[in-house]
């Protein structure tokens, strides 16, 4: 976790401290198109793969659609997104390839705050909530922003062990 905010420098919080920075060798060029595709992204869009902060029981996601106006290109922290569930946990209530709602917690592209502070994450992650906006598990992992909270999501901030 690295964080320069004397004067409103920037947080760059490393949810895994041992996963290198990133995934794809030094010598493949960044424009060459080459690995898997999931990695060629820091914004999240229809067909972003994400991590699940929370105990739901799904693992890894992928979004299809941006809940908003119907032409959204991205997504940012705070967002509803529309996801299906690429991998899951057994004996759990959430199947693989079921189509739920999911709040974006943390994004790898940059979140700019009013005062200067930047913060970044090591991966894209998001919560399974229901048509309501509550969260589907009872435990959220990894740090959390405060804008979460500005958007009505206070009990996912609430489950939060660390909130930015």
């Amino acid at each position: 976790m690295t964080q320069n905010v004397r004067r409103g420098g920037k947080i760059w919080v490393r949810i895994f401290p041992d996963k290198p920075v990133t995934t794809r060798p030094t010598e493949t060029s960044m424009g060459s198109r080459k690995g898997s595709p999931k990695y060629w992204v820091a914004v999240v869009k229809p067909v972003t793969h994400l991590n699940v902060a929370d105990n739901s029981g799904a693992r890894e996601l992928m979004c299809i659609r941006i809940i908003g106006t119907s032409n959204r290109r991205y997504a940012n922290i705070g967002d509803v997104i529309v996801v299906v569930i690429k991998e899951a946990v057994p004996n759990m209530p959430l199947e693989r390839t079921e189509v739920i709602r999911a709040v974006i917690v943390r994004t790898c592209k940059e979140l700019k705050r009013d005062n200067g502070m930047i913060i970044r994450y090591d991966d894209n992650a998001a919560v399974i909530v229901d048509q309501e906006g509550n969260p589907k598990g009872t435990r959220i992992f990894g740090a959390i922003v405060r804008e979460l909270r500005q958007l009505n999501f206070t009990k996912i901030v609430s489950l939060a062990p660390e909130v930015l």
